[in-house]
């Protein structure tokens, strides 16, 4: 019997060159065994590093760790904003100001701003399609869009509670 695993997880995020192990059960006896993923060497003859890679990998699970941040502040925000539409316009226009900056705003139109939940799903998306070094700008854009996540979260917290 072979197994061929292609060196990502159970989500698709793709492993760093590192040791692991591997548990095979047959009939209710298992037998573990480790292995090494090593480094393509196409990759390494580019001038990428183990090190780089499992940096990539930190920087992809953050990223992803993030975005569902993110995308739980925007299942909040549009709950009270569908909620805030019966009451007060006063409120339903606070709400849709920090609303307007989670998504891509306005809705429904083709060429729409994007908002901080775009920003961070474009940003999850360019470390995933090649084994590379992460560029210092992609850590940098990250912290910006904390910062920008921090805020808009603080003040959906004083708004509409936590």
């Amino acid at each position: 019997q072979r197994v061929v695993w292609n060196v990502q997880r159970r989500d698709g995020v793709t492993v760093p060159p590192g040791s692991y192990q591997v548990r095979l059960t047959v009939n209710g006896a298992s037998q573990t065994q480790p292995f090494k993923v090593l480094i393509d060497p196409n990759v390494a003859a580019t001038g990428v590093t183990e090190a780089d890679l499992v940096e990539q990998y930190q920087h992809i699970l953050n990223v992803r760790a993030f975005s569902q941040q993110v995308n739980q502040l925007v299942s909040r925000v549009r709950s009270a904003r569908e909620a805030a539409k019966a009451g007060p316009a006063d409120r339903l226009t606070a709400i849709e100001a920090i609303y307007s900056q989670l998504v891509a705003w306005p809705e429904g139109v083709r060429y729409n701003r994007p908002g901080l939940q775009q920003h961070t799903s474009y940003l999850a998306g360019l470390g995933t399609r090649v084994d590379q070094k992460v560029g210092r700008d992609a850590f940098e854009r990250l912290e910006v869009l904390k910062q920008d996540y921090a805020r808009l979260k603080a003040e959906a917290d004083k708004l509409i509670g936590q």
